[in-house]
């Protein structure tokens, strides 16, 4: 081991960086100062000793350029600290896609007309909490003007920011201090829209926010559009920035609580590369791409657009806005440390009040998914034998929901109301799941 006294320049160089927060450039500065001396004033030094500090240097780098940006524990403590110093957890959403790029389509409903009446819905819920501080990048209007001047004024400088990151990666793949990882391949997004996401990273890291989130609609790439087919997979999914990203362990620790909460209603999609239900993802620029998103980031896939709860209109308002409260009930218990009982069944469907003979074949039904619900409460729906993707939420009275009753009905000892909601089912859960 060879000791060096190096100078006071570098020295003074070294404390700045380890005392500020994850500044790349300053970083491969000071490192370019310190080898310039270091070869030019120690001729003596071995050529494997050289190697060897490259070596460490470069592994400096990829260390503050992985460095955790935000960490579970300092979003709790500030969650924890909002009624004494009044500053608020930053919450951005952002409802995906917008009129000029639509994202999925299905039988005239329109991925980014849904992804916006959830986004809405959610933004509700979270500004009735008074420890959440809300923005939406659009909202029924189009664009928030915050960022449509921004992306306007500050075009260049996001195309710079985006390409010093990527270059960086690249490097850092390149010398094997970071992993490329391959996941779902995704449709590359224009250029145009490329560059909002990186605008909306960069602003969020500019604006101190704390978490940013992502709404979508997923579909199937191999269904059938011309005639309109509905596809093979159902559920959703929620994409995490990649373990490596700076952003990674605190975006799965917040993303597990509102999985957890959506997992108790929906299936999770069956698509084989989301089948965990939680994603990494390292090409995604909505959660981060090449490390441009400093604080939470996920991306959240409620479903696939042609599930038939999203393609009625008189049922799609109510189940819209159930995913967005599931949402917003998951994100909570992340801070509440799942303390904290938002209301007795941990829904919006319940409680409910039934009034009408309910049988089978009735379809996107209120009660029906008021019945359907509280027997996922008694765990009798899905039937046995079945699963969520099988039997999902609808509002349709079908196979499951009749199976699913008789079970209810046994358990309660209700006869001659075989799978059907007669009086004797409907007083009984009225008096259960009623007002």
């Amino acid at each position: 081991m060879v000791n060096i006294s190096l100078p006071d320049g570098v020295n003074l160089c070294i404390i700045y960086i380890t005392t500020m927060k994850k500044i790349l450039y300053i970083s491969l500065f000071c490192a370019i100062f310190y080898f310039s001396w270091f070869f030019a004033g120690s001729p003596d030094i071995l050529s494997w000793q050289k190697i060897s500090i490259i070596k460490n240097a470069k592994n400096f780098i990829a260390s503050v350029f992985f460095a955790d940006s935000t960490t579970t524990e300092a979003l709790k403590e500030h969650y924890s600290a909002v009624e004494k110093t009044k500053s608020k957890i930053k919450l951005l959403i952002v409802a995906g896609h917008d009129d000029e790029s639509g994202g999925a389509e299905f039988r005239g409903v329109k991925e980014a007309k849904i992804n916006l009446d959830l986004a809405l819905n959610l933004a509700e819920f979270f500004k009735s909490n008074d420890k959440f501080e809300v923005t939406l990048v659009r909202d029924k209007n189009g664009y928030n003007p915050i960022f449509l001047n921004y992306f306007d004024k500050e075009r260049e400088s996001i195309k710079e920011f985006s390409k010093k990151q990527k270059e960086t990666m690249s490097e850092l793949v390149r010398a094997g201090d970071v992993f490329s990882v391959e996941g779902v391949i995704h449709n590359s997004a224009p250029a145009e829209t490329a560059l909002k996401l990186y605008g909306i990273n960069k602003w969020a890291n500019e604006n101190n926010i704390d978490i940013v989130l992502h709404i979508h609609f997923n579909d199937d790439p191999t269904r059938n559009r011309k005639r309109q087919e509905e596809g093979k997979y159902s559920g959703f999914a929620i994409y995490v920035p990649e373990a490596q990203y700076s952003n990674a362990r605190a975006s799965r620790a917040v993303a597990e609580p509102i999985f957890s909460q959506l997992a108790k209603f929906y299936p999770v999609s069956n698509f084989i590369q989301e089948q965990d239900g939680i994603v990494e993802d390292q090409k995604l620029i909505a959660i981060g791409a090449h490390n441009t998103l400093d604080p939470v980031g996920m991306l959240i896939e409620y479903g696939y657009i042609y599930e038939s709860q999203f393609t009625n209109d008189k049922i799609r308002k109510s189940v819209i806005k159930e995913l967005a409260f599931q949402t917003y009930i998951g994100s909570v218990s992340f801070f509440e440390n799942n303390q904290k009982k938002l209301l007795a069944y941990d829904t919006l469907l319940l409680p409910h009040k039934w009034e009408e003979t309910l049988q089978k074949g009735v379809k996107n039904n209120e009660s029906i998914l008021a019945l359907q619900t509280a027997l996922n409460f008694e765990k009798l729906y899905p039937p046995e034998g079945f699963n969520k993707h099988d039997c999902p939420i609808t509002g349709n009275f079908g196979h499951c929901t009749s199976l699913a009753l008789k079970k209810f009905q046994k358990k309660y000892g209700i006869n001659d109301e075989a799978g059907e909601m007669g009086k004797l089912t409907k007083n009984k859960l009225n008096e259960m799941y009623s007002f």
